[in-house]
């Protein structure tokens, strides 16, 4: 039998798309249009791949927390859980797979990883959905995403879990993932499958630090505003696309945020930077 790999990441038509275009419309032009077939392929050599530590160590995580579900999910519904592989397996064919960068990490994420299963080795909560795609349609336009996890509990309640890593678990990520138009998105998609029985929104926080090891489970607080709001940011984002396409405007010269708090994020530079600074040709 051969094991599967799940698929964990962004979404075909998912938040992260319509978040870059809203952050700097020239940062989603060089991201999905510039250099690009007409199938959205790259023309050139550019990797898609973000090799910075903290989305490598957050990636390999994820992934291990997949495949652990994945696993009780077969067992649960009385089928073999071997049909993926053990969460360690997993991490280590993976950062095999994609080169040095990843290997450096794959000890702490596997060692994170397990100790996360010890952790919650009781958990008794039913697996709904793991890594499985969920759409929906906002002012006629598609809407995609991959939830990390969707749960129910003893009580027929419905929760959607989100994966997020962290040097260090602070009290302040609690509010800074209230105002996440991913997870907010979620809750929409996994309000419009489950209905009454959706609970709301569990931000599953995996502190990996240097070996430091902590695991929290805070509801997400809610942000009413925001989510009613979240349709029509979504029609807003597409609309906004649709009419810089429209415009015939060069995929290099779509308007650029031009400024420090957009340019430098969370993970350092934005890696378009050098062409914003000195031109297309840049890579």
């Amino acid at each position: 039998m051969e094991q599967r790999v799940l698929l964990t990441g962004p979404s075909p038509r998912g938040w992260h798309r319509l978040q870059q275009y809203l952050e700097c419309p020239q940062k989603f032009a060089w991201h999905y249009r510039f250099g690009r077939d007409s199938d959205g392929k790259l023309l050139s050599g550019e990797t898609e791949q973000n090799n910075a530590p903290p989305l490598v160590k957050g990636s390999l995580v994820h992934l291990g927390l997949a495949h652990h579900y994945a696993r009780m999910k077969e067992t649960q519904e009385g089928r073999d859980p071997d049909l993926y592989l053990k969460p360690a397996e997993a991490i280590d064919l993976v950062s095999e797979t994609n080169g040095p960068e990843w290997t450096q990490w794959k000890s702490l994420t596997t060692d994170c990883t397990l100790a996360y299963i010890d952790h919650y080795v009781d958990e008794k909560m039913k697996i709904l959905r793991v890594e499985e795609l969920m759409e929906g349609t906002f002012g006629g336009y598609r809407f995609t995403g991959r939830l990390d996890l969707v749960t129910e509990d003893s009580r027929g309640r419905v929760w959607a879990w989100d994966h997020k890593t962290t040097g260090r678990i602070q009290a302040k990520q609690q509010q800074f993932y209230s105002v996440s138009g991913q997870l907010i998105g979620y809750q929409w998609l996994a309000r419009g499958a489950y209905g009454e029985k959706f609970a709301g929104m569990r931000v599953n926080l995996v502190q990996h630090g240097n070996g430091d090891f902590r695991f929290e489970r805070p509801r997400m607080l809610q942000a009413p505003a925001l989510y009613n709001r979240f349709p029509q940011t979504v029609v807003d984002a597409e609309q906004g696309i649709a009419t810089l396409e429209a415009s015939g405007r060069p995929h290099d010269e779509w308007p650029r945020a031009m400024n420090e708090m957009t340019c430098y994020g969370r993970y350092g530079a934005c890696r378009h930077l050098e062409k914003c600074k000195w031109g297309a040709s840049t890579t």
